[in-house]
């Protein structure tokens, strides 16, 4: 019977082994090929970068579809407290009587569902993940006798088109859109608008169907349940993504409910004072510190969500929508742990390249291999907004809109922004771990026993010599993975974004470098991360590497750590 690993070469030969040589196709793990860039603001490539972003958004607005929307932009890098760019726009059409006359990092918007954003961190930093399987109905009241009802009636509970089981709801479900409860109760429900919709054919409504808030006045806790409740169901619990606030409001009341805390108390102090924010508020703050658009700006500024605030109610500034970024990615707020796995897909959507998280929208970027952005984008009336973070380089950007179509204007200037940023952020990385990594390591010992690294147009450091006591090494991994043309080989290592004082932890890929798999999903996908400590030598996987670092994170060795030897940098 052939082992475990001999199964694992098979694979990896049988998914890698034909075809011919056009443009390689390396198949890199998930996540960065280099450690994230640092010192961005000093860094000569990614200045292009800013340049050419600094001169798209200049266009844009100066002469271009942006011209007529207030902006506010912010880059930021998780490990520098100053942005990387400042960008800010102010449109004719504002009313300087009410709001400011000039936008900048300070002014402050309504971010409409980026809220949703703050109301997870707030769950994460008093909570952590364990809630995330329970059944909201055991932390909300209202649900719990919900769900009992519709135990003792069968009759409703067989009708899963009209009555939705709250009982094997989830936290999880509701922070990733994946509960299937309705948008929202009352608030904007056109039966507001009667006249115009009886015109447009619709029939009038009895006054018992017509809810009672929400349009202007916000729902009370009683009224938004009662509605709520009668709502009918979208789809089927985990079944896919149906973007719903309601549900964000209903996890506001779980977290109060957990914590014994107002949704306010707790948003001022877990987020607002330790990250010192100046321009972030839950309760409307005055009209004379952000921008109004001439058009409807002052109505929408002053429209009260009441407690459906958490999806959707908080102002803020891109100064401070950069700092909760930050923490974010530098993991401030809660631990490493929690994030990564905050930060994952819950649910693909019918887009190939965009997935749902809790609350995430991720997008993806790049034909080798996704870069998955982890953004979260909002909209109330005149105002929109987004922020954007990419893991794989602790940067992100947030973009706040004032004005008309903001939802598209605000969707543009990220497209315009990422077309340069994340290109720039590839090639600052590419070239700082040039300089970092790149070199000849070789035995003090008088062994003939070396390594070279440098990169090239493909990912990760490229090794292209090893000789290990005479014995090509590179050679020795060909017949261990049964390669046979040393022009389809390489040797790639990547970071694996395990650190210890001193040492930065890389692992090696070593499938043959060819252009094309198959046609079809199961032959052409990479699988790459199966085989990834498939053989290894006295409990050693062959193909992990250690760099030693100095204090100043200056790499002075490699240790190949199947052989059991440092190499020093010559």
């Amino acid at each position: 019977m052939p082992s475990f690993t001999t199964s694992l070469v098979s694979i990896s030969l049988a998914l890698f082994g034909s075809v011919s040589a056009q443009s390689p196709h390396y198949c890199p793990l998930l996540g960065p090929v280099y450690p994230p860039p640092t010192n961005l603001s000093n860094d000569p490539t990614f200045a292009t970068a800013i340049q050419d972003i600094t001169s798209v958004l200049d266009d844009a607005t100066n002469n271009g579809s942006l011209s007529e929307t207030s902006i506010s932009v912010q880059i930021f890098d998780a490990s520098d407290a100053a942005p990387l760019l400042n960008f800010a726009y102010t449109a004719d059409n504002i009313n300087t009587t009410l709001g400011v006359s000039t936008v900048d990092q300070d002014t402050v918007f309504r971010v409409g569902s980026v809220s949703k954003l703050w109301t997870m961190v707030l769950l994460l930093i008093e909570e952590g993940l364990w809630p995330f399987q329970e059944s909201v109905a055991r932390f909300v009241p209202e649900l719990h006798e919900a769900a009992s009802k519709l135990q003792w009636d069968p009759r409703r509970r067989r009708d899963g088109i009209n009555h939705l089981d709250w009982g094997e709801v989830s936290i999880r479900e509701l922070a990733s859109h994946m509960a299937g409860v309705a948008r929202d109760y009352g608030v904007l429900d056109l039966a507001g608008m009667s006249s115009q919709m009886e015109q447009l054919g619709f029939p009038a409504l009895a006054p018992s169907e017509i809810p009672p808030c929400g349009n202007p006045d916000p729902c009370s806790r009683e009224q938004f349940f009662n509605g709520l409740l009668q709502s009918h169901p979208i789809v089927p619990t985990s079944s896919t993504p149906v973007y719903s606030n309601a549900a964000f409001q209903i996890l506001a009341y779980a977290l109060e409910t957990m914590t014994g805390q107002s949704y306010e108390v707790l948003l001022q102090r877990d987020i607002i004072t330790p990250l010192g924010l100046n321009g972030t508020y839950y309760k409307t703050p005055n009209i004379s510190l952000g921008v109004v658009p001439n058009d409807s700006g002052e109505y929408w500024w002053n429209f009260d969500l009441g407690d459906e605030g958490p999806a959707g109610g908080i102002f803020s500034s891109t100064r401070d929508m950069a700092t909760l970024g930050q923490a974010i990615l530098g993991s401030s707020l809660f631990p490493k742990s929690i994030t990564r796995r905050w930060m994952k897909p819950v649910t693909h959507t019918s887009s190939l390249d965009y997935s749902v998280g809790a609350p995430w929208e991720i997008v993806s970027f790049g034909d080798e291999r996704p870069i998955d952005i982890y953004s979260k984008a909002g909209d109330i009336g005149a105002y929109s907004s987004i922020i954007a973070l990419s893991p794989d380089h602790n940067v992100g950007f947030t973009v706040l809109a004032a004005g008309a179509d903001g939802h598209a204007k605000v969707a543009l200037a990220a497209d315009l922004i990422s077309a340069k940023l994340i290109p720039g952020l590839e090639e600052s990385a590419k070239d700082q771990a040039t300089a970092r990594f790149e070199g000849t390591y070789a035995a003090s010992n008088g062994t003939n026993s070396s390594i070279e690294i440098t990169t090239d147009d493909g990912p990760g450091l490229l090794v292209t010599s090893w000789i290990n006591n005479g014995t090509n090494m590179i050679q020795s991994m060909m017949t261990l993975g049964h390669a046979q043309d040393p022009s389809t080989f390489s040797i790639r290592l990547y970071p694996t974004g395990l650190e210890s004082p001193g040492q930065i932890s890389f692992r090696a890929l070593m499938p043959p470098t060819l252009s094309t798999f198959g046609n079809g999903p199961f032959t052409s996908s990479c699988i790459t991360w199966v085989v990834v400590d498939g053989q290894v030598y006295g409990n050693v996987g062959i193909d992990e590497f250690v760099f030693n670092v100095d204090e100043m994170g200056i790499v002075n060795s490699i240790l190949p750590r199947v052989l059991r030897t440092t190499l020093s940098k010559t």
